[in-house]
């Protein structure tokens, strides 16, 4: 006789402390890109504790690990992304505490709901390096993702949003040469690196004006000279480039490089650019199957779904979505307008609003997950939404 398994609400009660133990220990000790090594081993020690088996690491890189929880056949592979890296200075700015936690905590839910007897697999990623570095892009390049069928996450925000937008990102490193002299004494034989990078940072405060909508060029000078009597002959600076349309990234980072170019040329220095095609986002497929039964859970959870929010950032969870079926939503930890990566978004996602949050996260991402792995033709389903869109054309999905 097939034992009667836990109800939804059991599911996530019985799990909810120790995710709650999680969101607090990962808030309260921020790991920056590719050095989350407390937070992944804690994530991974959860896991395990609930009868996860442990691969790790995974997919070249130290942070990132898979989680386990097979069932008696083949089947759907429902897989939870979990990202835990933090912002430099900021810390959880961005609430990934939250997202590790509710995501290993609706794992385990779910698996506690579903027993080992049912078709498939309930399967976490641990994902690094989502603020800067684009871990899932390794792991999808490594095949990681290869055999997943449904790939799941939430995000925090200031708002509930099942459906999200998201820009495509790329990164692209400045470094100007120019020639040192004293700067007082004989400036006249200085070439002024200092010049070229200010003179690029005017350039694109010009080029904004002419930017199509949606596209956001933003950068920073991490390295302005030595000091201020040299004039200075190395300067380095780190731009993001950012589009609503994947195809016109390239033309923008040509355009960048023009004019790279010609403040290197204007000031007599020379520009060397670095731009690493691993450190690319793209725009974000929503899968319309998923948001359905999302969005059904979600209202079960009393949890109203707002419009999609306009105000755009990027995430490697978007590459994500042109390999597999994906959702990403948006839930609100925040009063609306907090600004995200900020202390004050930090406070909200590691004090009570986060805390009230993570249970009902946990409820809908099991709750969506279960039904996809019960009900496999919303999986085919999905598969022909990602196709129908352009997506999944390196797999061999029979959907």
């Amino acid at each position: 006789m097939t034992q009667a398994r836990p109800s939804l609400t059991d599911a996530v009660d019985s799990v909810l402390p120790d995710a709650l133990d999680l969101s607090h220990r990962v808030h309260a000790h921020p790991e920056i890109a590719f050095e989350e090594r407390q937070a992944s081993t804690w994530t991974a020690e959860l896991l395990e504790g609930h009868g996860f088996d442990i691969t790790a690491p995974v997919g070249g890189l130290e942070t990132a690990f898979v989680a386990r929880w097979k069932g008696e056949r083949p089947g759907p592979v429902v897989a939870f992304a979990g990202e835990y890296d933090a912002l430099p200075e900021v810390g959880h700015g961005c609430g990934h505490n939250l997202m590790c936690s509710s995501s290993a905590g609706a794992a385990v839910a779910a698996a506690t709901m579903l027993g080992h007897e049912f078709d498939g697999e309930i399967r976490f990623i641990g994902t690094p390096a989502e603020e800067a570095g684009n871990g899932k892009v390794h792991l999808i390049a490594a095949g990681v993702f290869d055999d997943v069928d449904i790939c799941l996450q939430i995000h925090p925000s200031d708002s509930s949003s099942a459906e999200i937008y998201c820009l495509a990102v790329t990164e692209v490193g400045v470094t100007f040469h120019g020639t040192l002299a004293h700067a007082s004494a004989d400036p006249w034989l200085g070439k002024n690196a200092l010049d070229a990078i200010v003179l690029l940072h005017t350039m694109v405060a010009q080029w904004r004006q002419h930017l199509k909508p949606g596209e956001r060029v933003h950068g920073i000078i991490t390295h302005g000279g030595a000091a201020p009597n040299i004039v200075p002959d190395l300067t380095r600076g780190r731009w993001y480039l950012r589009t609503p349309i994947d195809e016109d990234l390239d033309a923008m980072i040509e355009r960048f490089g023009s004019m790279a170019e010609a403040a290197a040329t204007a000031t007599g220095c020379t520009a060397t650019l670095e731009n690493d095609p691993m450190n690319r986002c793209r725009t974000m497929l929503n899968s319309p199957t998923l948001l359905e039964v999302w969005r059904r859970h979600l209202a079960d959870a009393g949890v109203e779904d707002a419009p999609v929010d306009p105000n755009a950032g990027s995430t490697d969870m978007a590459n994500v979505s042109h390999v597999v079926p994906t959702i990403h939503p948006y839930l609100a930890i925040a009063p609306r307008g907090t600004p995200g990566h900020s202390r004050e978004f930090a406070a909200h996602a590691g004090g009570p609003d986060g805390d009230r949050m993570l249970p009902a996260a946990i409820r809908v991402l099991a709750a969506t997950a279960v039904e996809m792995v019960r009900n496999p033709a919303l999986v085919q389903r999905a598969w022909q939404d990602l196709r129908a869109a352009g997506g999944g054309q390196a797999r061999g999905h029979s959907g």
